[in-house]
């Protein structure tokens, strides 16, 4: 089974990768496949002074966990979305969030479930009802 992951689920894995975020995302044995935009990349490139600063993590450390984290999620180019999938995406989140276009248009595109911790972006979408979001603890039964 896929799922496509968002921001928070990664900042999770690497703010602490021994929690039940981290055990899903990076168990070896998952019969899960996880995908994301690439641009998330240089999102948490951004925020990665903050991460070790929260983290404690030297540098080499930090680079080694975010090693572990990427290598377990296919990142696919926002190029490859069709642009019909974009346009819902934003309908869907435009009074929710709009930075989390790009991972609900993934989802569209890839026919899955967003696996994230956003209450607010799954309410959101429940209130539409839009059923496209699945939390931790449903990922994990």
């Amino acid at each position: 089974m896929i799922f496509v992951v968002d921001s928070n689920i990664i900042f999770s894995a690497l703010l602490n990768p021994e929690s039940s975020v981290g055990e899903v995302l990076l168990d070896i044995h998952n019969e899960y496949e996880f995908y994301a935009p690439e641009f998330l990349i240089d999102e948490i490139e951004k925020y990665s002074n903050k991460i070790k600063r929260y983290t404690k993590l030297s540098n080499e450390d930090l680079k080694i966990v975010k090693h572990s984290v990427f290598s377990s999620i296919k990142f696919i180019s926002e190029n490859l979305i069709s642009q019909s999938n974009w346009n819902k995406a934003f309908e869907f989140v435009k009074d929710i969030d709009e930075k989390d276009t790009p991972f609900i248009a993934l989802t569209l595109e890839l026919k899955t479930k967003l696996w994230t911790g956003d209450k607010k972006l799954i309410n959101g979408l429940l209130e539409k009802e839009i059923d496209i979001a699945i939390t931790t603890n449903e990922l994990k039964k």
